[in-house]
């Protein structure tokens, strides 16, 4: 079988393979990170019509209009929910295929630019072995963050830059295409956007593109943004209450350090630092293993414009000490493609060997095999384990119990609404809210917590519990059907 397969296509499969053996036993591990869970609850909502695009809605008490984020990336989601529902482990999912997405706009940039000037074609599987096994990469793809998706929106309006100004002669639309993608890459995750204005002028530095398209492109791609959102100003009013939401509670505070702060501007250049680690000893291994001449590793000018797009997407960032590994994400897709356009020789040498040897191409399709059963396998042994908050799974979840949706319960104490990530997990996956005010009908207690169980309730969830006590008000006229059927799914 393997014989039939070019060097090129065995390599696609062992790269993809080992992404999926990188991701596949996390994809159906229940317990996401709180961000990511708040995140699906949003487009959740959306998708059953609570909330609309410009006052996406999380919950009753704590964000009633949820102005964290740019509403795009929910929106999409919400798509995604409408046509496949809302099962536990959608979020993996989700993460994994946007991952895909991502490594073949990678994969799809990396060889225009080689085409355009006249490089030799090797396969894009280089760029994209350099960054799967990149730390960062696999675990952000099973958080549900935002920046999981506006990644793809950061490569597709870069590309499309790029092309209004090389490669093509079709300068205005690509320019105008521009402007639109970078106002879905605003509308999804705010001003972090913007680097991309940029991408003609760095082309003009790093690959000659000619001054005058560099200032056609770059005009109407400004143009065309301001267009767009002053449009959407004026069709869609509440959107202006939305940016004025968001800019107070994000960008603001960002900006003078108010919100999680850190004690460094440094931080992420340390982490960067940690994660290009890992790629750059990858090709250094295969650099020894294939016996290839440093002399003809070369940093040219490919390199140049893709390192230059990654500074220009992330250097902002040092400007706040709030600093999260996560807010350069998208920046990481363009140092890997700098790295791999470095090391190219790398990959040729590799092709030629493969195709000179068969044994070593056979080989590489067998471990690509293995990969593939190694990651099923573990995907669904895997299956249902808990990897956070273990609390809510165990004493709520998976006891199967039934409440009401799109109402409102007690709990106590109250800084385990918020401390705990249960609102949003109750959310999540009851569609409730929770307050801290008591009376109703249903109430959550944490043990050892010294809260006061009222009088007229009782225990509907199975008991030994790890941390939370579910209770339901005692009715006249049913509380006995209710809580017998409560009863028997737990058991």
């Amino acid at each position: 079988m393997y014989s039939r397969l070019s060097s090129r296509q065995v390599l696609i499969l062992f790269v993809f393979t080992l992404y999926f053996l990188l991701l596949g036993y996390k994809l159906m591990r229940l317990g996401i990170h709180g961000d990511g869970l708040e995140y699906a609850t949003v487009a959740r909502n959306m998708a059953d019509g609570v909330g609309t695009f410009w006052k996406p809605y999380l919950e009753d008490a704590i964000h009633p209009v949820f102005h964290e984020h740019p509403p795009l990336v929910f929106w999409i989601q919400s798509i995604f929910f409408r046509l496949f529902g809302d099962g536990p482990y959608f979020e993996n999912f989700y993460g994994f295929f946007a991952g895909l997405i991502i490594l073949g706009c990678m994969a799809w940039f990396w060889q225009q630019v080689r085409r355009d000037f006249g490089l030799s074609s090797i396969g894009n599987w280089w760029p994209i072995l350099l960054i799967v096994p990149l730390p960062l990469f696999t675990y952000t793809m099973q958080t549900n963050r935002i920046v999981v998706t506006y990644t793809i929106l950061a490569i597709l309006p870069t590309y499309v830059a790029y092309r209004s100004v090389i490669g093509s002669k079709r300068t205005i639309l690509f320019s105008l295409a521009s402007g639109v993608l970078i106002y879905l890459g605003f509308i999804a995750k705010g001003p972090v956007a913007f680097f991309t204005f940029a991408v003609p002028a760095i082309a003009w530095l790093a690959l000659e593109a000619k001054l005058s398209k560099v200032v056609i492109s770059t005009l109407l791609a400004m143009v065309t943004f301001t267009a767009v959102l002053l449009a959407t100003f004026h069709f869609f009013p509440e959107s202006a209450d939305f940016w004025r939401g968001f800019w107070k509670a994000q960008v603001v505070a960002s900006l003078k350090s108010q919100r999680a702060a850190g004690d460094t501007h440094w931080y992420l250049v340390e982490r960067w630092a940690a994660e290009m680690a890992v790629p750059l000893f990858i090709a250094v291994v295969f650099l020894a293993l294939n016996r290839v001449s440093i002399r003809k590793i070369k940093f040219n000018r490919q390199a140049l414009f893709f390192l230059l797009i990654g500074l220009a997407s992330s250097l902002p960032f040092l400007i706040s000490t709030r600093q999260h590994n996560r807010y350069i994400f998208h920046s990481y897709p363009f140092y890997v493609l700098s790295l791999a356009f470095v090391t190219d020789s790398i990959a040729a040498k590799i092709e030629s060997l493969l195709s000179d040897k068969p044994k070593f191409k056979i080989a590489i399709g067998v471990i690509a095999v293995i990969f593939f059963i190694a990651a099923f396998t573990s995907m669904l042994y895997k299956k249902g384990h808990v990897r956070g908050r273990e609390p809510f799974y165990y004493d709520i979840y998976l006891q199967k119990i039934q409440l009401p949706e799109r109402t409102t319960i007690s709990a106590c104490p109250e800084a385990m609404i918020l401390g705990d990530w249960l609102f949003a997990d109750m959310m999540r996956f009851y569609k409730v809210s929770l307050t801290p005010a008591m009376g109703r009908e249903y109430l959550i207690i944490a043990k050892d917590s010294g809260c006061t169980v009222p009088e007229g309730y009782q225990k509907i969830n199975r008991q030994p519990t790890i941390k939370y006590i579910l209770y339901q008000k005692n009715k006249p006229d049913n509380h006995q059907k209710v809580s017998q059927e409560n009863r028997n799914v737990a058991n």
